[in-house]
């Protein structure tokens, strides 16, 4: 890749097909800035036509295919990831969060790369109790075997231990990310809202009252940039939103749509705990990476500040409502 030539550094993605993928590589398009989009699925990124923009098919697993394409003028932004979900092999999540990440970043290390963005998970930091999580925490004991968050956190560890070798790091850390998706990667909290417009009934688990962070996308992808342009080397910033119960955000939802109060239904946490562990067993999924660790994690709290962020990088986050109100927009107009 050769510079731009508008004083911009041109930018690898790893996971530019994700859904925040996705939204960097059309924001790095948006500076002008050569993008080489690095995806399993390059199909996926079919529909962004632009001059700038090279789709590469590649795998994190094979370095062959990326590190021809490392090099001193180049910021490579690392995305790619296996998510948490319900019956991913625990060894995936070992595979390529942990092995072919840190891989992909002593590659960059040796090839002196510019600068080197991971975008991990604010999971690393732990379940919040009572009051918001900062950096200042520092990574906490992963919850009880589960891979998603032990991979992150042994991820980010090992980064850690580059950028004492001379990477060039700078870590990003957001919290539960919302906005409008693609077809090919679908959001989580979208997909949801999605669901809360066709449903008369809502389902939580243990009265719905845990507190999770959420953040607008936009909001990320800003974080991200601002971060490569301004965070010191070594450094890891959380990057969120505002905090609200699963039942607050869905009674909003309601409220944002003008839609009439719904049917909830509240699952004990003994019998949703009890459930999964027999659902999961049935469905050989692996230890710590089933639906039992899934319903850990809702009845779990999940509150972040960013106020570091904000004060050394001028990073600013969407109100919740207007974040929901732009994403409750996007899919109505899904369906004209």
């Amino acid at each position: 890749m050769s510079d731009a030539g508008n004083g911009h550094s041109p930018a690898l993605v790893t996971g530019a097909s994700g859904f925040i993928g996705r939204h960097l590589v059309q924001a790095l398009l948006r500076q002008s800035r050569e993008v080489l989009a690095f995806s399993r699925r390059p199909g996926a990124l079919s529909d962004l036509q632009n001059p700038l923009l090279q789709i590469v098919q590649g795998d994190l697993d094979d370095p062959r295919s990326y590190g021809a394409n490392l090099g001193r003028d180049v910021a490579v932004f690392h995305l790619a990831a296996v998510r948490s979900r319900p019956g991913s092999p625990a060894r995936l999540f070992r595979q390529v969060n942990e092995v072919a990440s840190v891989n992909l970043a002593r590659a960059s290390r040796r090839a002196d790369v510019r600068k080197f963005v991971y975008v991990s998970s604010a999971v690393v930091f732990g379940p919040s109790f009572g009051a918001p999580v900062s950096e200042a925490a520092g990574v906490r004991e992963a919850m009880s075997g589960e891979c998603y968050v032990e991979s992150r956190i042994s991820s980010l560890l090992a980064m850690n231990r580059l950028a004492e070798e001379g990477l060039p790091l700078v870590t990003l850390c957001p919290t539960i990310v919302f906005g409008p998706d693609h077809p090919a990667h679908p959001n989580k909290i979208t997909s949801h809202i999605r669901r809360l417009l066709r449903s008369r009934t809502e389902v939580v688990v243990a009265g719905g009252v845990q507190k999770r962070n959420l953040v607008f996308v936009d909001d990320v992808i800003r974080g991200i940039l601002l971060a490569e342009r301004l965070g010191n080397n070594g450094e890891i910033f959380i990057l969120g939103g505002e905090d609200i119960s699963h039942r607050a955000f869905n009674e909003m939802v309601s409220t944002l749509t003008g839609r009439r109060p719904r049917m909830c239904l509240s699952v004990p946490s003994w019998v949703a705990s009890t459930s999964t562990r027999w659902l999961d067993r049935l469905s050989n999924h692996d230890r710590g990476s089933g639906y039992e660790s899934a319903v850990k994690v809702l009845m779990a709290e999940w509150q972040y500040s960013s106020q570091k962020a904000n004060q050394v990088l001028g990073y600013e986050w969407t109100p919740l409502r207007a974040g929901l109100l732009r994403t409750i927009s996007f899919i109505r107009g899904e369906v004209q």
